[in-house]
């Protein structure tokens, strides 16, 4: 399955590009689908953010239209705050609530938007907690932009003209003094597609339950997550995103985050879920995971077995988004050790990790070679693949849920 996002360019008044604003889309049609406004940005923020690794230029700003409930619920607040621009949509009604979530998210650091702003008295007590106002040039008459810039003087606002379609409306925008403009004269929305990878029904619907649940059984949530490809790729972003400590657990990545924020994290995740279709390289993926722990997990290698859990469980992240590993695995919160073993298969996490696609390849000089360099007995790994294989079939999902499945045999 793939994800499609439009990136339209913003460029200021010497024509170089300064931030893009992100559209949602569900094909190579250049136009917003007849979708929910919520599911739209829900999915737009995950996949672009978390998920298909599409961004591309890392300190670039990103303008993205929220509806009214994701800015009641800061759902904003879960992404980096340099990275992005929130934009309050038009039919959004300048009320008390949305005054107190638009005051808060500024005080937190975040740049606010006005999108197709029409001049009302009822925005003007938000104009401080704003960083820019967009104008329709379609919508607005230059006499009434004009209007509203020279009474706002002194508010440290910047203005955006946007739907610009030809030379005359540019230099007519430039002429009214904003400071950036948008629009097909300029640059066309570009559609991006890349590869997504969803989570299994079965981590989708024991989440919905989980994170419903009063009160919230959070180690619950974490072993979910945990034996999940997806959910754990996106948790490691988010983490990413937040913190410049290398990953240990994920329960100090809890800790670390919050758990308020892991709730809205895990109920933006299930809002974008798509349908399932399982893939081989999943399956594989997650056998690699709980062999690699198994082994690692022996008293002689003295080394974190999670980190060897996660080695083995993103050890195909290349093929699942048909992306290179190299530029995947930097965008994770593994230790220097984790990233060797993935991205050069070095190390004694390197030579676990080679031990187990060896068993994958049924190739016995391998599984020889890499026994006798970690001084195991080929019986022993034999008995972990074997438990690797069965520890993800739908037998043992009760035993996931419970956390009683042990690593050795």
């Amino acid at each position: 399955m793939y994800s499609f996002i439009a990136r339209q360019p913003i460029v200021n008044i010497d024509k170089q590009i300064v931030a893009y604003e992100l559209l949602f889309r569900e094909g190579f049609k250049n136009k917003f689908p007849s979708v929910d406004p919520q599911l739209a940005t829900s999915r737009l923020l995950i996949e672009h953010f978390f998920l298909t690794n599409a961004q591309g230029h890392e300190n670039t700003l990103y303008f993205v239209n929220f509806p009214y409930q994701s800015l009641i619920e800061k759902i904003p607040t879960l992404f980096p705050a340099d990275l992005l621009m929130i934009e309050i949509l038009e039919d959004c009604q300048p009320n008390d609530e949305l005054f107190s979530a638009i005051r808060d998210m500024h005080q937190q650091g975040y740049k606010i938007a006005l999108d197709d702003f029409i001049p009302s008295p009822s925005w003007e007590r938000f104009l401080p907690y704003i960083h820019t106002i967009k104008f329709d040039i379609k919508q607005v008459s230059t006499s009434d932009i004009v209007k509203f810039i020279k009474a706002h003087k002194t508010d440290e606002l910047y203005y955006l003209a946007e739907k610009i379609e030809n030379r005359q409306e540019l230099e007519e925008a430039e002429k009214v003094g904003f400071d950036f403009f948008q629009g097909y004269a300029l640059h066309e929305p570009e559609i991006i597609k890349h590869r997504r990878i969803e989570s299994s029904s079965f981590t989708v619907d024991q989440l919905k339950i989980a994170i419903n649940q009063t009160p919230i059984d959070y180690q619950l949530i974490e072993r979910l997550i945990r034996y999940d490809i997806t959910m754990s790729y996106k948790l490691m972003r988010f983490i990413n995103a937040y913190s410049s400590k290398t990953f240990t657990s994920f329960e100090d990545a809890f800790n670390i985050l919050g758990l308020d924020k892991i709730k809205f994290f895990i109920e933006l995740s299930l809002t974008a879920a798509h349908e399932w279709t399982p893939s081989d390289y999943y399956l594989s993926s997650m056998h690699r995971a709980h062999f690699c722990e198994q082994v690692a997990a022996l008293d002689q290698f003295k080394i974190n077995a999670e980190h060897a859990y996660f080695v083995g469980m993103f050890s195909q992240l290349d093929k699942l988004l048909q992306q290179p590993l190299c530029h995947l695995v930097e965008t994770l919160p593994l230790n220097k050790a984790a990233i060797n073993a993935l991205s050069q298969q070095t190390g004694i996490l390197g030579d676990i990790l080679g031990l187990a696609i060896a068993y994958e390849k049924k190739d016995n000089s391998s599984i020889q070679w890499f026994t006798d360099k970690l001084h195991i007995s080929p019986e022993l790994t034999r008995q972990f693949y074997d438990n690797a294989l069965n520890w993800v079939t739908p037998e043992y999902h009760h035993l996931r849920l419970e956390g009683k499945l042990l690593n050795q045999p």
